[in-house]
C-alpha cells in the first residue's frame, strides 16, 4: 500500500487504518509460516520542526513452528512505532516499511508446550518469568 506523503502539504495528517497481508515473497527466507491480517492504526503528520513523523500501532499474528513439537502455532505481536521520515520521501510503501519492524519481532525459539512438563524431562528449560526474575544475572544491577 503506497501512501502519498505530498498530501501533508495541504493536510494536517494522514490517518492510517488498514489490514495488510504479506505474500510468500516476504516470508520465504524467514521462520514465519504465514502472516496475514496485520492491523495498522496511526497517523503520519508534520511535527513542530516540519519533519514528517509517523506514529503507528501494529497488531498481528504470525504462524511459527513450535520449537518442541514442530507444529504450526500462532504467535501474537504488538509493535508501536514512532519514527521521523526523510523529508525527501514522496511516498511510503507501508508494507515494506512495516516489514522491517515485523522481522525484529520473530522470536528465536517459541513454544506453546507446558514448561512444567518439559522441566521434568530437560533441566535447562525456563519459562519467561523465571528468566526475568530468577535466572537473570543483571537483575540486581538495576535495583537501587
Amino acid at each position: 500500500m503506497e501512501i502519498n506523503l505530498l498530501d501533508l502539504n495541504y493536510k494536517d495528517k494522514i490517518e492510517i487504518d488498514e489490514i495488510l497481508d504479506y505474500s510468500d515473497e516476504y516470508i520465504k527466507n524467514t521462520d514465519i509460516l504465514d502472516l496475514k491480517g496485520v492491523r495498522v492504526n496511526g497517523k503520519i503528520f508534520k511535527n513542530y520542526e516540519g519533519d514528517n513523523e509517523v506514529e503507528l500501532k501494529v497488531l498481528g499474528e504470525m504462524m511459527l513452528t513450535d520449537a518442541i513439537t514442530l507444529e504450526s502455532v500462532p504467535y501474537k505481536f504488538t509493535i508501536e512505532i514512532e519514527e521521523i521520515l526523510e523529508n525527501s520521501l514522496k511516498t511510503l510503501d507501508l508494507i515494506e516499511f512495516l516489514w522491517h519492524y515485523i522481522v525484529l519481532e520473530i522470536p528465536i525459539r517459541y513454544t506453546t508446550s507446558d514448561t512444567d512438563v518439559l522441566k521434568d524431562k530437560y533441566k535447562d528449560i525456563y519459562n519467561e518469568e523465571e528468566v526475568h526474575e530468577k535466572n537473570n544475572p543483571f537483575k540486581d544491577f538495576f535495583e537501587e
